[in-house]
Formats: C-alpha cells, structure tokens, sequence
C-alpha cells in the first residue's frame, strides 16, 4: 500500500527520486541501475566509498543501495559514516553475504533494511518504497519515538510490525521459519 499526498501523488514517488547505487561489481550495477530507471529513479553509481562518499556530499540521494563487499573500504563502514552525516537517508544492504552475523552488524551501523543477492526485481522495488515509506513517517510523526512500532521485513518478504521492546531481539518469520532480528535503530 502506498500513502498518498495532497497532490494525489504516490508517496514514494514525492520521497525518493535520487538513489545512490554502490556497487564493486559493473555488471551488476548497470543491471539495478537499468531496473531502477525503469521506475523513474534518478541513479547516481559509485564503485567504491570514496566516489560513493563525494556523491553522497556533493549531490544529496534520497535513498542508498549499498553492497558491503567493496574495494578499499567495507559498506558497514561506510553504511555508518553516511549515517552518522544524515540518519534520515534510508539505507538499503543488497549483498551476497548471508550470514546473521552480517545482518546484526548492518543493523548496528543503521542499515534500514537487508536483501541477499540475487534479488528478484519486485523484493527489491517494492523493499525501497517500504523503507522510504517508513523513513518519511518516521521524520515526519509527531508522536514519541519511544511508542512508535518498529516496523521490518523478513528476507521472504513477510512484513512485521511490532513493539519496541522487541528492538534487536531475534524471532522466527512464521511464513519461512528463518530467524530475523528486530532492527535497534529506526
């Protein structure tokens, strides 16, 4: 379900339009950079963090797709730096690694959401309008942080939406049966 504006618009169309894409590996960049311009996504690439870091200052994106397997610096490093500059700009983790291991320390750093490659078109789409989607209400609720449900995503796709006291506990996605960790930001 998307929100919709006073405009009529779809909110996912009003809250991300420029995607940063880091990405090593060129043929898959210019695959997910294809599938992205296709939805009417602006796509800046990098293939490093320090292209990804000069994009990052000099043309703001409204949302990260990052790989953690990069030349020179790993992408939970630079998944925290950029965090740390602005946490309103959602990050994505698109990686090969599938290790829970991974998925706890992307989620330490203030990765808004995981996917393991290869990721089918649609999980991929429809994780950024989630994530941009959460991300906006999130910036623009007024209420408490503290009584907000933490919403997130199983790697099947099974949403959840629970209290946060749950925050960095780990529970069993009843539609694979896969543990998933509870993200501790927002």
């Amino acid at each position: 379900m998307v929100a919709e504006d006073f405009s009529g618009r779809a909110l996912t169309d009003v809250v991300v339009n420029r995607v940063l894409l880091i990405e090593g590996d060129t043929e898959t960049a210019q695959s997910m950079k294809t599938l992205l311009e296709s939805q009417k996504f602006t796509v800046l690439t990098a293939k490093d963090g320090g292209q990804a870091q000069s994009i990052f200052v000099m043309r703001k994106p409204d949302f990260v797709i990052l790989e953690l397997i990069l030349p020179g610096e790993s992408g939970f490093e630079i998944c925290e730096r950029f965090k740390q500059a602005d946490k309103t700009v959602p990050v994505l983790i698109v990686s090969e690694i599938a290790s829970d291991d991974a998925k706890r320390l992307a989620n330490r750093v203030g990765a808004d959401g995981y996917l393991v490659k290869p990721v089918e078109p649609e999980l991929l789409l429809s994780k950024i309008r989630e994530i941009a989607e959460n991300s906006w209400w999130e910036l623009h609720s007024d209420r408490p942080r503290e009584d907000r449900r933490v919403r997130f995503s199983c790697s099947c796709g099974k949403r959840f939406r629970v209290s946060p006291v749950h925050r960095g506990k780990q529970l069993t996605c009843p539609e694979c049966g896969e543990p998933t960790m509870v993200p501790v930001h927002d």
